[in-house]
């Protein structure tokens, strides 16, 4: 009786082995590439990434599930101010583990192309299935395909975000499959990141403000989780590193995000749209023939017009270094209006950094802070509604004070508008360009 009952249990654990190794609902191998091509919206997904790469021009790879794909609903605003214009593909699918991404990886949705950085997080959708140790080996053999089929890109690895208002054990699970992926981190080609803390309190718990279900952010924690992570994308993408809480406007290697000046404000707003984006066409050639990037400053050959972000701000801080040559004169627009003065301080001793178009508040600085004619120079500009403060090489120069409507004085100065880098016919230079919207 006894023996009957090991042959019956040995029976009973071969037949499970078999239905384990035979149906993915017991053994959904976090290392074996899986489809869901059965699903018509994954699918169509698909196949729009694989006409989207066709395309070329891919600098930029956001890689994973729900969460990265949500960069196009809740994130899409965040999305376009951090990575509209670095050539960037959304690569997150809605439910995704790490063997739905293999797959992907395996049928196309990498091939032909060579992006300058893959940001990779996944592995919260396996969670319920598979250990903390599948988990990070699921994550590492997506990062070592990512190194076989795209050798000359970086990849950014991110720790699986926090999920869940409380710490326990599913979160603890998470941390840890993290940890194993992060072994495969060499600071080279693979940079290992995790910015988790950002969306916690000091107690760690996970707030519905943050992620209202307590897994997918919001607008807002898209907002927190671009800040940060943007020194390191930029850092891995070859461009100028910003400082904490700031994003570059200039990527310190060519004009991306940036366009040529059409008139003033006020005519702007009475232009149609086909007008202006006839006008703004020709001003846009205008510009790349007189502004270029030369050894990681943009550089201005006397020529032409101002240098014009490619969208409008209203309350920010602003970063940037500027050098001029004897005689020089220039100026940063804030909200498309003029300025804050740059120029010879051997013609105007009273220096830089003044509202010289002020008539009713103050024009001129505090002190004079420049350093020497074809020494750089760096502007700290703070504006929150019409007050602007200027700090120049660390000096404070202007303090608080109301700026004015150049273009039109019987109103207050507009809520937003493009800044801009003022052409006066001289050779310039500006660098470290980077800004904190308030």
């Amino acid at each position: 009786m006894q023996q009957r009952n090991w042959w019956l249990k040995k029976a009973l654990v071969l037949l499970l082995c078999v239905m384990f190794l035979a149906n993915p609902i017991f053994a959904a191998s976090t290392v074996t590439p899986a489809d869901k091509m059965g699903e018509e919206w994954w699918a169509n997904r698909h196949a729009s990434i694989l006409e989207r790469v066709k395309e070329g021009n891919v600098d930029l790879i956001l890689l994973g599930d729900s969460i990265n794909h949500g960069w196009e609903n809740d994130g899409k605003e965040v999305f376009e101010k951090y990575y509209g214009r670095r050539n960037a593909v959304n690569m997150g699918f809605g439910g995704d583990r790490t063997e739905h991404v293999l797959w992907r990886l395996d049928n196309g949705e990498v091939d032909g192309i060579s992006p300058k950085v893959v940001s990779l997080m996944i592995g919260t959708n396996n969670a319920g299935d598979n250990t903390a140790e599948e988990i990070g080996a699921g994550i590492i053999a997506i990062v070592k395909k990512l190194r076989e089929k795209l050798p000359d890109t970086k990849v950014l690895l991110l720790a699986i975000f926090p999920r869940n208002e409380k710490p326990g054990e599913l979160r603890d699970k998470l941390a840890k499959a993290s940890a194993i992926a992060a072994e495969i981190a060499d600071g080279d080609m693979i940079h290992y990141l995790d910015i988790g803390k950002v969306f916690l309190t000091e107690d760690g718990t996970l707030t519905k403000e943050i992620m209202p279900d307590a897994l997918h952010p919001n607008a807002y924690s898209y907002g927190l989780w671009a800040a940060a992570v943007e020194p390191k994308i930029a850092e891995l993408m070859g461009e100028a590193v910003p400082p904490a809480g700031f994003r570059a406007l200039f990527n310190g290697l060519d004009l991306r995000g940036w366009k040529g000046l059409v008139e003033d404000p006020k005519k702007r707003a009475e232009m149609t749209p086909e007008a202006l984006a006839a006008k703004q066409v020709e001003a846009d050639e205008r510009m790349r023939a007189h502004w270029k990037v030369e050894d990681g400053a943009l550089v201005f050959d006397g020529g032409g017009d101002s240098l014009c972000t490619d969208r409008n701000y209203g309350d920010f801080e602003l970063l940037v270094d500027w050098k001029i040559l004897e005689k020089g004169d220039s100026g940063i627009y804030l909200r498309g209006s003029p300025q804050v003065q740059i120029w010879d301080t051997a013609q105007w001793p009273e220096g830089s950094g003044g509202l010289y178009n002020n008539k009713e508040n103050p024009s001129k600085p505090i002190k004079c802070a420049d350093n020497p004619i074809k020494e750089w120079n760096s502007f700290r500009i703070k504006m929150v509604g019409d007050k602007v403060t200027v700090h120049l090489n660390g000096e404070l120069v202007v303090d608080n004070v109301t700026m004015e409507n150049y273009w039109e004085r019987d109103k207050p100065i507009y809520p937003t508008g493009q800044i801009e880098l003022q052409n006066h016919g001289n050779t310039l230079w500006f660098k470290n360009v980077f800004i904190k919207e308030l």
